[in-house]
Parts: structure tokens; C-alpha cells; sequence
């Protein structure tokens, strides 16, 4: 059964492509928790597959599919609890670096 997620505000995606543009540019990773949090729509301090797809079709021009979503999950989650924390999103950040 998939959960329910509640999309960003117009104003959140605002701030999410605002925040991401800024990382983009500076490589700072003092953006990864304001970024992780607009991404963790039920505040619980995980990231789910669905949260990351939710959020990501609504600022990705390509969309993200539950597959992307799941692949991103799997490569990312390294505890294998199934959710993406605060410390494997920076960590995931810093592949970007």
C-alpha cells in the first residue's frame, strides 16, 4: 500500500529549486538539511520512496518514476532500513560535489 504524500506548496518549490541552485553553484553543504527537509513531507526524518518521488516529478522536468525513485532509494539507503536519512542524503549530496 503506498502512503500519502502531500506535494510541495508552489512556495516550497520555489525555495526547493531556489535552495538546489544555490548548492548547485556554491557545492555548500550547509543546503543539504534545508533540502532534505522540504523532501521529508511527513517531518518524520526519513525519506521514502514515495516523498522523493512526489517531490522529485514535482521540480524535475523529467519527471521520476517509482523505478527511478526505488534505484535511488537502493543505491543511497546504506543501512537498509529503506529510507534515506539525513546522513546518507549529505552523503549522496557529496557525490555531486
Amino acid at each position: 500500500m503506498s502512503e500519502s504524500v502531500n506535494p510541495l506548496s508552489p512556495e516550497e518549490v520555489a525555495q526547493f529549486n531556489e535552495t538546489l541552485a544555490t548548492f548547485n553553484n556554491t557545492k555548500d553543504l550547509s543546503h543539504a538539511e534545508a533540502l532534505f527537509h522540504l523532501l521529508d513531507r511527513n517531518r518524520n526524518g526519513l525519506l521514502s520512496r514515495e516523498e522523493i518521488r512526489i517531490v522529485m516529478n514535482q521540480v524535475s522536468a523529467h519527471g521520476f518514476s517509482d523505478g527511478e525513485a526505488q534505484r535511488f532509494v537502493e543505491t543511497f539507503d546504506k543501512n537498509g532500513d529503506g529510507q534515506i536519512d539525513l546522513r546518507e542524503f549529505v552523503e549522496f549530496l557529496r557525490t555531486k560535489i
